[in-house]
């Protein structure tokens, strides 16, 4: 049988494009790899799923890290935030709006979310167990080649994910696709992510589950900075700003092997502290500094230093400028970031050059696209993963359903 259209892979932007395809009644087919559709949708937001988040088009634009992200101008005007909270309302999912920011099913259940996006398809258009082996194209007609099944398709929508989480059937397979038509991609590589550093493991350890709020970090080989929480753990660091940091990191540990990041517990420059010590001249050393940042940092961080407390009038200059230097940019190496199949997001994807955006539409290969995180498209963890993989095979489907009626 010849479909309309074939959907590979039943994430969000593939279930979105179905959604259309059943409102428009086309002969669609989507095939998923896996026993069932969602899987790692299901494990977003700690599994409560952030669908979204209430920015508007221009700020959800300005947050992305990428070069080209104006690429997605078009599909987030077309179904941008706004418009995703409205879709799951009209499917009778009550959305809440957390932190004045991220929008989650009131449920709190990620299963909501899945079940919105496949309470109105048919389920005979869904098959599964279907992994996708080769796709191939004669004439107008692709052929998609499953395990033990051939299908035929004027249009396929590729939605098969980065190589984030790869046992939810995550596992980079849109890139071999592109590399059998000869299209351009980058590598996946990890996004959105935790670090390891032996630093850290070794000299403080003390700190494990302490955080640092709207802390300023710096990579220092690149000069790539960001500010948001950070979070000690056993095995180096986390917390926001370091998984908004966590692509560079991985570039400059590729380029250097290592990589140098500094950060400061207390809010103020290395000057500042030092002047404010010398004013405090006539208290101990600990106090001074329990008046800027947690007592269990300052036992930790002169430990570190191995610089016992004194009345400081009474205290070395040197030792002064040392304790204004490390808390308030203390240089942590970081030995590796967490491999791309375990990072909530991944980089890389098809080159956007290929894609017109517009339609997310491969510009030399009519009738096949590439949607969500297959693409060269990714964001912070805060909704904007699943606003672009919504949006992009929101806007795929549309194209093609126009196609389609004009024929």
């Amino acid at each position: 049988m010849n479909y309309d259209v074939i959907i590979i892979g039943g994430g969000p932007a593939g279930l979105m494009a179905a959604n259309q395809f059943e409102i428009n009644n086309i002969n669609y087919l989507l095939l998923e790899k896996n026993e069932t559709y969602g899987k790692k949708l299901l494990l977003t937001g700690g599994r409560r799923c952030n669908v979204t988040n209430n920015l508007s088009v221009s700020d959800f634009i300005e947050s992305l890290t990428f070069k080209h992200r104006k690429f997605l101008f078009p599909a987030l005007h077309t179904f941008g935030p706004k418009e995703i909270v409205s879709f799951f309302e009209d499917t009778g999912l009550e959305l809440v709006l957390e932190d004045n920011f991220k929008y989650f099913p009131k449920t709190g259940n990620s299963i909501s979310v899945l079940e919105a996006l496949t309470k109105s398809l048919v389920k005979e258009r869904i098959l599964f167990n279907q992994n996708v082996k080769k796709i191939d194209k004669n004439n107008n007609l692709f052929i998609v080649e499953a395990d033990d099944n051939v299908f035929y398709a004027t249009n396929v929508i590729v939605a098969t994910g980065s190589n984030s989480y790869p046992s939810t059937g995550s596992s980079g397979d849109g890139l071999d696709f592109a590399k059998f038509f000869n299209l351009q991609y980058h590598n996946f590589s990890p996004a959105e992510t935790y670090v390891y550093s032996q630093q850290i493991v070794n000299d403080f350890k003390e700190l494990q589950g302490f955080s640092i709020s709207g802390c300023f970090v710096n990579i220092k080989n690149i000069k790539k900075s960001y500010e948001g929480d950070l979070l000690f753990t056993h095995f180096g660091l986390s917390g926001p700003v370091i998984m908004h940091l966590s692509e560079y990191i991985y570039k400059d540990i590729l380029i250097n092997n290592i990589s140098i990041i500094e950060f400061g517990f207390i809010k103020q420059k290395e000057t500042e502290l030092y002047d404010n010590l010398i004013h405090n001249r006539g208290k101990y050393l600990h106090k001074a500094l329990e008046m800027y940042t947690s007592k269990k940092v300052v036992e930790v961080l002169l430990k570190y230093l191995n610089i016992e407390s004194n009345i400081i009038a009474e205290m070395k200059k040197n030792d002064l400028l040392l304790v204004a230097k490390i808390f308030t940019k203390l240089e942590i190496v970081i030995d590796k970031v967490e491999d791309k199949e375990k990072a909530f997001v991944n980089k890389g994807g098809i080159d956007l050059k290929e894609l017109d955006p517009n339609s997310m539409e491969v510009k030399k290969i009519k009738g096949f696209y590439f949607v969500g995180e297959t693409t060269n498209l990714h964001g912070p963890i805060g909704g904007y993963n699943i606003t672009i993989a919504l949006s992009t095979g929101y806007i795929a489907s549309k194209d093609i359903i126009s196609k389609l009626k004009i024929k």
